[in-house]
Parts: structure tokens; sequence; C-alpha cells
């Protein structure tokens, strides 16, 4: 067909068709769709080849944060309960730029939740001083 298209075009004259409107409507296609193939088929530099559709995007999963990664996250958030800001500091150090964003450690604990006692035992380590000893009057009749 686009050998066909090229001759209409170059009013080369052996040719089986006179327009290229003729040509369309014998291959059933649109005249549209016909030039997007061409176009393609030049690019390609004529090969066939060229006009298979092409790999697009990443696979589905691919780009996701690895397992081991996601592991170590939901770890620290059930030891610490920290926030997102705070699990991308505390992660920034070790994975650099494969850290994940703090949209994607949301993402991250909201697929994998934790149940209600999970949720208590949550603990922030805080440095805790003790309360000075409370100072008791000596009773005078002793």
């Amino acid at each position: 067909i686009l050998e066909e298209y090229e001759k209409i075009q170059n009013k080369v004259l052996p040719r089986s068709f006179r327009l290229v409107k003729e040509l369309c409507l014998a291959h059933y296609i649109s005249n549209k769709e016909l030039r997007r193939y061409y176009r393609k088929w030049q690019e390609g530099k004529r090969k066939d080849e060229s006009l298979l559709p092409a790999k697009i995007g990443a696979k589905p999963g691919s780009r996701r944060t690895p397992k081991a990664i996601e592991r170590n996250i939901m770890k620290a958030y059930r030891r610490f309960g920290s926030n997102r800001y705070e699990l991308v500091l505390l992660f920034k150090p070790y994975y650099l730029d494969r850290t994940p964003s703090p949209a994607t450690m949301d993402r991250i604990k909201k697929r994998y939740p934790l149940n209600p006692a999970q949720k208590k035992i949550i603990k922030r380590y805080e440095k805790v001083t003790e309360p000075p000893p409370l100072y008791l009057p000596r009773d005078p009749k002793g």
C-alpha cells in the first residue's frame, strides 16, 4: 500500500490508482491512517518492521519500591511511629537517591496497615526525666 501511495504522491505513471482517495477506499483505510503509517515507514528507513507497535513505558510494577526497602520502612514506622517526612530523613543517608518520596512512604504505609493492637504498641523514644523527689515534711509527733 505504501509503495502505491508513494507512486500517487510522486505522480509516477504505471500506477494502479489515480488518487489517494481511491487507494484508501480499495484498502478500507482512512487517509489520516495511511499518512500516519507512511510517516512511520519513512522514519523507519522504509522497513516493514517499523510499522509494528513500539514498546511503550515501563511494565507495571517495575518502578515500584523494592520489597527490602518497603520492609525496612514498615519496621521503622512500626517501631517509631514516624510521619512520612521523618521516615524520608531517616532513610536518606542509607538509600541516597533511591529513597522513596514522602508520598510514596504514605502509599507503602497504606499498603501494609496496622491493626489496633499494633497501633497501641508504637512508642516514641523520647528522653524521660525523672520527676524530683517529693518533699515530705516530718511528722512532729514522730
